[in-house]
């Protein structure tokens, strides 16, 4: 079966903006022009790609399905085309969580341009990358056990959680060695109050209080943590040392945000420097 490309490229987009009127117009075209390419295609294909929601234009499970399957591909020579200022094969461009910087990304990457000075790394902040990443970038984040990526998508390290404080908040509320205790402890949470909700629930117990103090990433949450504002869940494998070295004290084996871990994206067609650096990482 022969399917048309511009029918395709448009069925892409249609997607991706959600509407016949921004496809139109992106394409320079009428929205008749557009409706009567996704219809074509579904002639084609013999089933239906949209239904509608409101104003927007949502896939059917068959729609989606086709839409995963194009994303990268148009999305690639989409930036082929349009982008009039190649990046240069020899910069990679790092989009990484703060908090994995210091204690993971950084060291790791001092030992790559030993071996490989010519390339030129750039790290931003995970929040600044963009919704397309191309052949030249990487991804560095935490995700749930069901996550689900168009990218290339591998495993670092486990992103569990468990209990700790500092030395200081112990000395001051020394039941937190209890379940009864931590549930009247001053407790952080990351983003939202979900993840310690579960770690109770697991051991069978209900929290009822509300989440007063929430810290935007990581990093802040093992700030505050380290100042003896509280009782936070943190990632385990980023505080072996602070364990170790006494400046946070682990309050039960049990683990939180099970499933969680930590890992790196990049696209399909990734250039095989960025694929070296892959390598290197994992």
């Amino acid at each position: 079966m022969s399917l048309p490309y511009t029918a395709l490229h448009t069925f892409h987009l249609v997607v991706r903006f959600g509407t016949l009127k921004q496809t139109a117009e992106h394409l320079k075209l009428t929205e008749s022009a557009v409706s009567h390419q996704i219809k074509r295609l579904e002639d084609k294909l013999g089933y239906a790609l949209f239904y509608k929601s409101g104003r927007q234009l949502k896939p059917t499970p068959e729609g989606a399905q086709l839409a995963q399957e194009l994303e990268q591909p148009f999305d690639h020579i989409d930036q082929v085309l349009l982008n009039k200022r190649p990046h240069s094969h020899n910069t990679i461009t790092l989009y990484c969580l703060p908090s994995l910087l210091e204690p993971w990304l950084l060291p790791r990457l001092l030992a790559f341009k030993e071996t490989n000075p010519s390339l030129e790394l750039v790290i931003r902040y995970h929040s600044s990358a963009p919704e397309y990443l191309d052949e030249h970038s990487v991804r560095i984040g935490s995700h749930e056990a069901n996550t689900s990526s168009p990218y290339s998508l591998k495993r670092l390290f486990s992103g569990e959680t468990v209990p700790v404080c500092s030395p200081i908040y112990l000395s001051q509320h020394p039941t937190l060695d209890t379940t009864e205790g931590l549930l009247n402890a001053t407790l952080l949470h990351d983003h939202s109050s979900a993840s310690w909700e579960q770690w109770f629930t697991q051991s069978g117990h209900l929290l009822e209080q509300s989440a007063s103090l929430i810290y935007e990433d990581f990093h802040l949450l093992k700030m505050a943590t380290l100042a003896a504002q509280g009782v936070a869940l943190c990632p385990e494998a980023l505080i072996r040392q602070d364990l170790e070295m006494g400046t946070l004290v682990s309050l039960s084996e049990q683990k939180g945000n099970l499933g969680r871990y930590y890992g790196i994206e990049h696209n399909r067609y990734a250039h095989s420097n960025v694929r070296h650096l892959v390598a290197s990482l994992t």
